[in-house]
């Protein structure tokens, strides 16, 4: 049986006042293969799910379930310094490749050698070392193993981004 592991939310800060206007929600699912299931958020709030569901490799190094949530999700590349970058990169590697980031994130193995792995490879890189203007956040539940958390802490760490991580056990 699977449970919730962790939310991913991302998205900007409103105008007035602090926290997070969600664009996009990640659900970590365990049991089995860990599977992250994304939902873009409009208003309302109502949850349109993405197609597909992504098995990130949390014993990768280093590991990217956040990066590429935030490549595979169009609209998501958007409050990244090199936005543009990223989404040539994405239709270069649907032209070449015949599946852009969504494809490969979502519905695809984007393991090392797979066609495209290095059109994500340097987006992933790109997204890192750029600033990227939008807010995420990561809510880790008990049901979290070690290694995912650990995974998308250290993913976290790596962007240059407004970053929170809660835990129900302190926040």
């Amino acid at each position: 049986m699977s449970s919730l592991a962790a939310v991913l939310r991302v998205g900007e800060r409103p105008t007035v006042g602090l926290g997070l206007r969600p664009r996009v929600e990640a659900h970590l699912y365990t049991g089995g293969v860990p599977r992250l299931v994304a939902f873009r958020v409009t208003d309302g709030p109502e949850l349109t799910r993405v197609p597909g569901a992504y098995a990130p490799d949390f014993g990768a190094e280093p590991p990217s379930p956040v990066t590429d949530l935030l490549l595979a999700v169009p609209e998501l590349r958007e409050p990244s310094a090199v936005a543009q970058r990223l989404d040539t990169l994405s239709t270069k590697a649907e032209a070449n490749y015949g599946r852009d980031f969504a494809g490969m994130v979502f519905t695809s193995d984007v393991e090392w050698g797979s066609d495209g792995y290095g059109r994500l490879f340097e987006a992933r890189s790109q997204l890192e070392a750029h600033e990227y203007a939008g807010v995420v956040t990561a809510t880790l539940t008990p049901a979290a193993a070690g290694e995912q958390a650990s995974a998308i802490r250290t993913n976290l760490d790596r962007l240059d981004a407004a970053t929170r991580v809660y835990t129900p056990e302190r926040d």
